[in-house]
């Protein structure tokens, strides 16, 4: 059994890679002429187009929830090229009164922080944002489309860590913090996904709209499956809850939605002209 098993897993995940070759061998351009690869939001955060059409979502070498690879095809959408920083959040706190950070000093925003991405804000928090500027929270696969590109790809970058890097694990500490500590956005330009969209292996956790529930086709069973926690995504520059960050682009976690995290943020999306926007 233990042999087959092993054989059924290998056959899949060439099955997989084959998959991905296909879908990149059809997916190389960025954009239709219409609709610009890049533009500024109304609150002037720029975003990057990721085309419509399938990409691989999901894979067979991390935990039982990211299986089983499949096809998935998306509309085009747009994403922030980069986290939503400490200073558009306060920019929304002021406008709105919604009640600033826990982090932030009686209610203000440090200015050392402006241009490092927003935490300690819970799902509903990071929706209010979105809504604010026109925006949405991205689903769990426009994120890993956004992040991996078509052909299914282990990091944003490719397929291999070595020699990259990204604001996360040890690139992410120093000697006055051992845990790790979130960077301005875009500060490493090896984290960079197929679209342009920056940090996605890294900086802090995101939030997607996105129920944690297992995948179309898995038998994996998890009590925490269900409407419990809202899937979160990217891995941070702190380990969340002993979790790690892999730095891989179909990495799941998890957070209730209700939760604050000091490196969990989150990014926006946002239809095309064609889609509704």
């Amino acid at each position: 059994m233990l042999h087959r098993a092993k054989m059924i897993r290998a056959t899949t995940r060439l099955l997989t890679v084959a998959l991905g070759t296909a879908l990149g061998a059809v997916s190389t351009t960025f954009g239709d002429g219409a609709t610009p690869e890049r533009l500024i939001a109304r609150e002037g955060a720029e975003m990057v187009l990721v085309p419509a059409g399938p990409f691989v979502m999901g894979s067979l070498d991390g935990d039982a929830d990211e299986a089983p690879p499949r096809q998935v095809t998306l509309a085009a959408f747009y994403i922030d090229r980069f986290e939503v920083t400490h200073a558009r959040y306060a920019a929304f706190v002021k406008a709105t009164g919604h009640k600033p950070l826990i982090d932030w000093p009686s209610g203000v925003m440090p200015a050392k922080l402006a241009n490092h991405p927003v935490v300690n804000v819970t799902w509903a928090d990071a929706d209010a944002y979105a809504r604010w500027v026109g925006k949405r929270l991205p689903t769990e696969a426009e994120w890993e489309k956004a992040a991996r590109g078509t052909n299914g790809q282990v990091y944003p970058w490719g397929n291999s860590a070595a020699g990259k890097k990204a604001a996360s694990g040890e690139d992410a500490k120093d000697k006055t913090h051992p845990e790790g500590r979130t960077f301005p956005v875009g500060s490493f330009p090896d984290d960079a996904s197929p679209y342009g969209a920056m940090d996605m292996a890294g900086n802090v956790w995101e939030w997607t709209a996105d129920w944690y529930t297992a995948y179309p086709g898995s038998d994996h069973l998890e009590l925490e499956f269900g409407k419990k926690f809202k899937v979160i995504r990217g891995g941070g520059a702190i380990d969340y809850y002993g979790a790690a960050s892999t730095r891989r682009c179909a990495d799941r976690a998890r957070s209730a939605p209700y939760g604050r995290y000091d490196a969990l943020g989150f990014r926006c999306v946002m239809e095309t002209k064609e889609n509704g926007q």
